[in-house]
């Protein structure tokens, strides 16, 4: 039985932090934009899971995890059932560690972190990269790419028109990524950040969760779907945790469809051997310009809606496609070797 594409949106803030929404208005958000799946992230608390929003809601699936925010490190989402509570003040190792023997999934939140002081924002980077007690990373956030392009001058501009901001991933980020895969599997997932907060006075909403939920979206290819709700979540987190994702920004194109494989079945996050020849067969739901990324570095190109390159030598293999020069999927690796 083939895989399923399922797609959905990382990295949401309710009002249990510092979100405008309230669970019911988000759900009601990411079924009107058709989502498969949500993954809510609140600031150090899963409050929404023990108020029962975690499970099925007709054809959407919520996950309830949970942003880690310490006052002095990095952040972190965390999946599971897991007490994310108390970590303010701990290291980042200290934390990894207890949340993998908790048994958490966790994903590095914005690795290279943010200030912008003049918007009041001030994120710090990650630095426990020689842990290896996680299991991916934000490899492209919405309001992260976002906020890079603007300031106090232009930001009336690209608030009106904020797809011109989007620029696409960060480049050292993608770049540690890369480094990262070559010694292990590292999960790279797509998060918008979205916290659709109240301005002026409350009147209006800057970045609406629904407009929100048709950006920079995690399509994820599952073996089972739809029959359990627990079950779902399991498929769901196993399927992050082993690469078998890309990410699309969606409100370029829809990128459903999108394929990447060996000729000999090999999918996106699959280890196999390189034999002679290995072929490695792209598909797309339109024509885009397609770059192979091997161990990091650009080696092939082809303008084609399916393409074809030849795998030479051992190592890790990816897809970047994009349209009019405009960055639109990343794919997670294929290991040979």
């Amino acid at each position: 039985m083939p895989a399923r594409e399922i797609r959905g949106a990382i990295h949401v803030h309710t009002s249990y932090s510092d979100g405008s929404g309230s669970m019911e208005e988000i759900i009601d958000a990411a079924r009107a934009a058709s989502l498969d799946f949500l993954i809510v992230t609140d600031h150090d608390t899963v409050r929404a899971a023990k108020d029962g929003f975690a499970g099925r809601h007709k054809d959407l699936l919520v996950l309830v995890g949970g942003e880690v925010s310490p006052s002095g490190g990095g952040h972190c989402l965390a999946l599971g059932d897991v007490d994310i509570t108390g970590f303010r003040w701990m290291p980042e190792r200290f934390y990894l560690h207890k949340l993998r023997r908790d048994g958490a999934d966790v994903y590095i939140a914005h690795p290279e972190g943010r200030m912008k002081p003049t918007f009041g924002i001030r994120l710090r980077q990650w630095h426990a990269w020689e842990e290896e007690h996680f299991d991916g990373l934000e490899i492209w956030s919405y309001m992260h790419d976002w906020i890079e392009s603007v300031t106090p001058l232009n930001i009336p501009f690209y608030y009106l028109n904020p797809d011109k901001a989007i620029t696409g991933p960060d480049r050292r980020v993608l770049g540690l990524w890369d480094r990262l895969n070559v010694h292990r599997r590292v999960t790279g997932i797509g998060a918008l950040d979205a916290h659709a907060v109240r301005m002026l006075f409350g009147i209006f909403v800057a970045f609406e969760y629904e407009k929100l939920f048709g950006t920079i979206l995690t399509h994820v290819f599952v073996d089972n779907w739809g029959e359990d709700p627990v079950d779902d979540a399991g498929e769901l987190r196993r399927a992050l945790r082993q690469a078998r994702t890309f990410v699309a920004y969606d409100a370029l194109a829809p990128a459903r469809g999108f394929d990447f494989r060996t000729a000999q079945g090999l999918g996106i996050g699959a280890r196999g051997r390189l034999g002679e020849g290995t072929t490695l067969e792209v598909t797309l739901p339109r024509e885009a310009q397609v770059k192979l990324i091997h161990n990091g570095r650009h080696v092939d190109e082809k303008t084609a809606a399916c393409a074809e390159f030849e795998a030479s030598q051992t190592g890790v293999y990816r897809i970047e496609a994009h349209l009019g020069g405009r960055p639109w999927i990343f794919s997670n690796p294929i290991f040979l070797g």
